[in-house]
C-alpha cells in the first residue's frame, strides 16, 4: 500500500475545493484533522498546550491574513453544513440502534472491521473518520476561549452564505425531537415498561416528553421569556424518566438478570443524558464552550463504542454479581454458627458421604457387568440420579459442594 503523502499547510489549503465531489471534500477534512494531529504528543508536558491546538491557532492566523484561502474554506464548510445531516451527530453518535445487545455487538464488529465511507451525508459517520485517536478528546478540550471565538466566526461566515442555515439551533432541536422519540419507544417496549416501578410511572413522564420538548422548541424559536420554565419542566421530566429506568434494575435484582434488558436500560439512560446535554447547549449564553464540551463527550463516546470488551464487561458484570448473590443465598444453608448446627451438618455430611461411597461402588459394579455402551451409560446415569434424589429427600449434603456455595456467602 502506498504511503499517504505528507501535506504541509500551504498544499493543504490549496487543495481545498468547495466545488469538489462530496467524497473529496470529506477526505480533505480528514487530512486537515490529520495535519492538526500530526506528530508525537507523548512527550508533551501535562500542562502544555497540545500541539494540535497550536497548529489550529496557526491555521486561523493564516486564514485571517489571506482572504482567498479563507473564502474557499468558508465555502467548503458551508457545503458541509448544508449537505450533511448535522442533527445525526447530536442524536446518533455513540448510541446503539435499539437492536439488542447482540445487534450492538455486530455493529461494533462492523465498526472495527469496515472503514466508514467518506461519501456520506451523515455527520455522525463522518466524525468517525475525522476523530480516530483516543487523544482527540484531550486536545479538543484544551482549545481556549479566544480560539473558540475565532472558530465560531469562521463557522458563522459559512452559515451566513446559506440563508436557510442561519438558525444554529435548528439541528439541535431536530436532534432533541429524535431523542425524545427514541426514549419513548424504548420506555414503552414491554421488556422495560413491565419492569418499571408503577409508582414512578404514575405521572406519565414518558408520555409528557413530546409536549414538553415541543413547547421548549417553540419558545426557543420565538425567543419567548418562558423558555427557562419550559426547560426546567423538561429537565424534571427527564429526571423522572431516569428514575423509572433505574427501577428496572431493582426488578432484575429480584427476578433475574437479562443482558439484553440491561443494555436497553443503558441505552435509554444514555439518550436521556444526551438530551440533557442538548438542552444545556440550546439555552447557553456561551454556546461555543458548551458545544466544545458536547463534542468532547461525543468523541469520547464514539471511541468507546468501538470496544467490544467494554460493552460485554458492562453488560455481564451485573449478571456475574447476581450469580454470586444467588450462590450466597444458597450457601447460607452450609454455614454453621453454633454447636447444634455443627452437629446437624456433621450428620448430614456423614450421610451424604455414605451415599456417595455407595454410589461409587455401584458404578464399579455396573462397569464390571460389561454391558453395551448405551446400557452402561444408562445404568451409570440412573445410579447417580437415584443417589442424589436420596440425598435431597433425606436433607443430607455433599462436602464437595460446600466450598463453592459458602464462599459467596462468606464474602458478603
Amino acid at each position: 500500500m502506498a504511503a499517504r503523502p505528507s501535506w504541509d499547510l500551504t498544499a493543504l489549503l490549496n487543495a481545498a475545493d468547495p466545488g469538489a465531489p462530496r467524497p473529496e471534500r470529506h477526505l480533505w477534512l480528514v487530512r486537515l484533522i490529520e495535519w492538526l494531529r500530526h506528530g508525537d504528543h507523548s512527550a508533551e508536558p501535562a500542562d502544555a498546550t497540545p500541539k494540535p491546538v497550536l497548529r489550529l491557532k496557526h491555521l486561523l492566523n493564516v486564514l485571517e491574513r489571506h482572504d482567498e484561502p479563507r473564502g474557499r474554506i468558508v465555502g467548503l464548510l458551508a457545503r458541509l453544513w448544508a449537505e450533511s445531516d448535522v442533527a445525526a451527530l447530536f442524536a446518533d453518535l455513540g448510541l446503539g440502534t435499539r437492536r439488542g445487545l447482540w445487534g450492538e455487538v455486530g455493529d461494533r464488529l462492523a465498526l472495527r472491521l469496515l472503514p466508514p465511507t467518506p461519501d456520506t451525508d451523515d455527520l455522525a459517520t463522518l466524525s468517525r473518520l475525522l476523530f480516530t485517536h483516543d487523544d482527540d478528546a484531550r486536545w479538543l478540550l484544551a482549545i481556549d476561549e479566544a480560539t473558540l471565538a475565532r472558530l465560531a466566526r469562521l463557522f458563522s461566515a459559512a452559515r451566513d452564505t446559506v440563508p436557510a442555515l442561519a438558525d444554529w439551533r435548528a439541528p439541535l432541536l431536530q436532534a432533541m425531537t429524535w431523542l425524545v422519540s427514541a426514549i419513548r419507544a424504548a420506555a414503552f417496549a414491554p421488556e422495560l415498561r413491565q419492569r418499571m416501578t408503577p409508582a414512578l410511572l404514575a405521572d406519565k413522564p414518558f408520555e409528557q416528553l413530546v409536549r414538553a420538548s415541543e413547547a421548549l422548541a417553540d419558545a426557543l424559536r420565538a425567543g419567548d421569556a418562558t423558555t427557562g420554565q419550559h426547560a426546567t419542566y423538561l429537565r424534571a421530566l427527564l429526571q423522572h424518566c431516569r428514575a423509572a429506568a433505574d427501577s428496572v434494575h431493582e426488578h432484575l435484582e429480584a427476578h433475574g438478570v437479562s443482558v439484553d434488558i440491561v443494555f436497553e436500560v443503558a441505552q435509554l439512560q444514555a439518550r436521556v443524558q444526551r438530551l440533557e446535554w442538548l438542552i444545556d447547549l440550546a439555552l447557553s449564553d456561551m454556546p461555543q464552550r458548551e458545544l466544545q464540551q458536547l463534542l468532547v463527550a461525543l468523541v469520547g463516546v464514539s471511541r468507546r463504542r468501538r470496544s467490544l470488551r467494554a460493552l460485554l464487561g458492562e453488560q455481564y458484570s451485573l449478571m456475574a454479581r447476581k450469580v454470586a448473590e444467588r450462590h450466597a443465598e444458597t450457601g447460607e444453608h452450609y454455614i454453621t454458627r453454633n454447636r447444634d448446627e455443627y452437629r446437624a451438618m456433621l450428620r448430614a455430611a456423614a450421610g451424604g458421604g455414605a451415599i456417595i461411597g455407595g454410589t461409587t461402588f455401584a458404578k464399579f459394579a455396573i462397569l464390571a457387568l460389561g454391558l453395551a455402551p448405551f446400557w452402561a451409560g444408562f445404568g451409570a446415569g440412573m445410579n447417580y440420579a437415584v443417589s442424589f434424589l436420596i440425598l435431597h429427600l433425606l436433607h443430607w449434603t455433599v462436602a464437595t459442594k460446600q466450598p463453592a456455595m459458602t464462599a459467596p456467602a462468606m464474602a458478603e
